[in-house]
């Protein structure tokens, strides 16, 4: 009896194997079109479509652009300027302002019968705070004047025969020495004496103003 049932389930179970076979060859498999036989497309009815060229304008101004060679063998003008202005404290530099020697700088005998002159003086450096005072014959006449960049002009009254003017440093300013240039101007206006000083403290700028000494028949006349 149990053969029996067996033998009816095996054949039961090889044919629905051979009818799901059977079905399966019936399907049709689809045929893939050859992309040289496909039909062509109509671009203008689609939408998102996209240009059928991608390549570039060349001869639109914005893409073509000529290609400039860098020549780095090439020596630069510019480079040259950075080395002439290069700093001086990264050299092997002494400043010039700390150099002045101590001691009284001479300029000279001029020659002005006038009844004064006018004396004018400058900081023709740094305006660091260079300050001095005029004598004339040991005698102070001012005290204290601030160097500026614009001429300073003072009147000294001259006397017969010798006036010896005298420019006194007071100080040395923030970067280096005591420095000025000088003019004298006698009455007329005329330039008789001009120089530049570089002082140490407490040393002197000098000239001379001689003024001729006349004989009483001259001074009558």
């Amino acid at each position: 009896m149990k053969k029996r049932i067996f033998i009816c389930l095996f054949g039961f179970v090889v044919a629905f194997a051979q009818a799901q076979t059977f079905e399966t060859s019936k399907k049709e498999v689809p045929v893939v079109v050859p992309l040289e036989n496909a039909p062509e497309l109509n671009s203008s009815n689609n939408l998102f479509s996209l240009p059928l060229s991608t390549k570039k304008d060349e001869s639109g101004s914005l893409l073509k652009r000529p290609e400039k060679e860098i020549n780095f063998t090439k020596k630069s003008d510019l480079i040259r300027r950075k080395v002439d202005f290069k700093p001086n404290y990264l050299n092997d530099y002494k400043r010039e302002e700390y150099d002045a020697p101590k001691g009284n700088q001479f300029f000279g005998d001029f020659v002005s019968n006038g009844g004064f002159v006018n004396v004018y003086c400058r900081d023709f450096q740094a305006i660091d705070g260079d300050r001095v005072s005029i004598l004339v014959n040991d005698k102070v006449e001012i005290h204290d004047i601030f160097l500026l960049g614009e001429y300073t002009g003072f009147q000294i009254n001259l006397k017969p025969g010798f006036n010896k003017i005298e420019f006194l440093a007071l100080n040395q300013g923030e970067s280096g020495p005591n420095t000025a240039d000088f003019r004298v101007l006698d009455d007329r206006g005329k330039i008789i004496a001009q120089n530049q000083w570089n002082l140490a403290t407490g040393s002197k700028a000098q000239f001379v103003i001689i003024k001729e000494v006349k004989n009483q028949e001259e001074e009558e006349k």
